[in-house]
């Protein structure tokens, strides 16, 4: 198991509107195999979702299973445009749900 790490994760938008993530890799692809999104509650969101939770935590079964309830929080509610989801605020949410980042 890789150790886990995590920054915060900035969200915008290509000159030619593709979603750019930068500060995390595109490790697990389970819903979407044409990469992340935000700002909806799809499948883009939820593969952004499950790595931002993958890489705070690097644990697979924890990111699996709460990814969903994760994207709704934070990766659904994010502007089309963009925006930043902090990684503290990540790491308190995971610690909410009884989990060691």
């Amino acid at each position: 198991m890789r150790e886990a790490t995590l920054t915060d994760i900035v969200c915008r938008r290509g000159s030619d509107g593709t979603a750019v993530v930068e500060g995390l890799r595109h490790d697990l692809v389970w819903h979407s195999p044409t990469g992340f999104d935000w700002g909806y509650g799809g499948s883009g969101p939820a593969d952004l979702a499950l790595n931002i939770l993958l890489a705070a935590t690097a644990d697979r079964d924890f990111a699996a299973r709460h990814h969903q309830s994760f994207k709704w929080r934070f990766v659904a509610a994010l502007p089309r445009s963009g925006g930043t989801i902090r990684a503290a605020a990540v790491l308190a949410w995971i610690t909410s749900k009884g989990a060691a980042p």
